[in-house]
């Protein structure tokens, strides 16, 4: 797909994907434009490596003045990214649901031509939709629903930038498109007060924002019963893929019986047009997705995802892992079981106050003159920088349900159902966990020996000399990558061993038939070794001053 300006109007988002038309290899995504100019249904391998994000990072930062590396920290929660488990089924979850809605939807049916007309509007305003021409549809919707600081609405956000928010139609076959825009996704926040007239008229405003139209201007007047059908008749002629509502809790604001009257609205969207739409909010909203949203929910096969503060198992520790690298204190430290233990005891597993407690320690270090992070120092600033979230911390590290109970944002609400769904999510999470793991190159010391063995075949030592010294060095000092030079030190080992095998191959009688030659051409390395040698100049020398040893800050920065 190739990203270009639209021309025809000047929109505060002026950029479109135009439709690439693709097989989606699928015979029921075959011969409708919407599906097949999505991008392709993609696996976990490639998944993970799209929404892996790491902020910039160099070792010679540290040398920088206190006040530059306070900014460096702040990279962290810009750009640190690391994917779990819960974001690939995620992913998988919002891939199916786009598809299946839009294959009841094709534009060059007649059926859409009727669902855009104001038929469909009349049908919508007056509560009717029997005999309305939409395929049943399988995919209602989900909820994402867990604690607060988890990661909800930022890992989703990731994931539905993997897919073009609006794309351009222009022919499709030799066929002109009756519905030119394509909007794939939308996501909006909930009012705060739960105005169904708020949400409506934010709705209009965002697809004005997309694709030009006039919608919030010319409705702003209008009452909430009329503005719902107008919403309606906006995403089926701008074909939205999905819907997604974050901050759902927000309806237990709604005065009188509105947060049911939104819900309600949410199932006749899905039961007209056939558009899916994910709630997101945190254990308040649960009340407020009872009834016939749930109902409509559980029918559509994909489930909801409960999302529970991490616990201390292989995935927190992958998760720290990640974030361990980016220390800009005097020294780094490496992490241990103890730094793992008080990370967890103090976030208590909730990502955000994990990720916002590393860096708080950082700072605090930096601002303090001490060298690196220690167990004490991040005991510290939790107990100062957290006193708002503290009863509720307390709260899950107690067990208790009382006292959980009384911070509704962290409340582990389980029905049985959600346990049986989070047992076989699960038994999934540790083979994701692994193909994660495989694709970011989760093993350091077999990426390190990979780098440093072509680092010396291209400075022109022996493929199985530079084999041996890149293992040898890389197991000696692994956990010591940013204090030692391992491209120096390797290539004093390679050096080494090139002289112990000239050393043996002297001793070694030769046939007389073979004739001795001296090397001669100035650019050998043993000849600007043995130069180097009449000026009392130790190898590595000889050949950093001819230009065949770089930087090694150039590979490593």
């Amino acid at each position: 797909m190739n990203e270009i300006d639209v021309p025809l109007f000047h929109f505060s988002r002026g950029h479109f994907v135009e439709a690439d038309y693709q097989d989606p290899l699928l015979e029921d995504y075959r011969n409708n434009p919407l599906l097949e100019a999505l991008p392709p249904i993609w696996d976990d391998k490639t998944v993970a490596k799209q929404l892996a994000s790491n902020p910039s990072f160099n070792v010679a930062e540290r040398e920088l003045p206190v006040h530059l590396r306070m900014h460096c920290v702040q990279r962290i929660s810009r750009d640190f990214f690391r994917p779990l488990s819960r974001h690939l089924e995620l992913q998988q979850s919002l891939s199916r649901l786009i598809r299946d809605g839009y294959v009841g939807r094709n534009p060059l049916t007649p059926n859409y031509a009727f669902r855009a007309r104001k038929d469909a509007y009349e049908l919508i305003l007056k509560g009717h939709t029997n005999g309305y021409p939409v395929n049943t549809p399988t995919s209602a919707g989900f909820a994402l629903v867990g604690i607060s600081g988890i990661g909800k609405s930022s890992s989703l956000m990731r994931i539905l930038q993997m897919y073009p928010q609006v794309i351009l139609h222009r022919k499709y076959k030799g066929q002109d498109m009756p519905a030119p825009y394509q909007i794939v996704w939308l996501k909006m926040d909930c009012p705060h007060d739960g105005s169904i007239r708020g949400l409506c008229l934010n709705f209009l405003l965002a697809v004005d924002s997309l694709v030009g139209t006039k919608y919030y201007k010319k409705n702003t007047t209008k009452t909430t019963d009329e503005l719902l059908p107008i919403m309606a008749q906006a995403a089926a002629v701008h074909c939205l893929g999905v819907l997604v509502i974050d901050e759902i809790q927000n309806l237990q604001e709604a005065k009188d019986d509105r947060a049911a009257q939104m819900l309600n609205f949410f199932v006749q969207l899905v039961n007209t047009i056939g558009l899916p739409v994910i709630l997101v909010g945190t254990y308040k909203a649960l009340p407020a997705l009872n009834g016939e949203f749930r109902n409509a929910r559980r029918n559509s096969g994909q489930g909801d995802a409960t999302w529970h503060h991490f616990q201390k198992d292989e995935e927190w520790e992958w998760l720290l892992q990640g974030l361990w690298k980016y220390q800009w204190t005097d020294k780094k430290v490496e992490l241990t079981p103890e730094f793992i233990e008080i990370m967890f005891t103090e976030s208590q597993g909730i990502s955000d106050i994990a990720i916002k407690l590393f860096m708080l320690t950082q700072w605090r270090a930096l601002d303090k003159e001490i060298e690196h992070i220690t167990p004490e120092l991040i005991r510290s600033v939790a107990r100062d920088r957290f006193t708002l979230i503290k009863p509720a911390l307390e709260a899950l590290r107690s067990g208790k349900k009382n006292q959980i109970q009384k911070f509704a944002d962290i409340y582990d609400s389980v029905s049985i159902d959600d346990y049986l769904d989070r047992i076989e999510a699960e038994k999934r999470k540790a083979a994701r966990l692994e193909v994660i793991k495989t694709e970011l190159g989760y093993n350091l010391q077999e990426q390190t020996v990979s780098e440093v063995n072509g680092w010396l075949i291209e400075a022109g030592i022996g493929e199985d000399i530079a084999l041996k010294a890149a293992q040898e060095v890389v197991q000696k000092h692994l956990h010591e990558l940013d204090t030692v030079d391992l491209h120096k030190e390797a290539l004093k080992i390679a050096l080494q061993a090139q002289n112990n095998s000239s050393s043996t191959n002297k001793s070694i009688p030769r046939s007389k038939t073979k004739v001795k030659t001296t090397p001669t051409e100035p650019n050998d390395l043993r000849v600007i070794v043995s130069q180097g040698k009449k000026q009392k100049l130790p190898a590595y020398d000889s050949l950093k001053v001819a230009g065949y040893i770089k930087d090694p800050m150039e590979f490593i920065g």
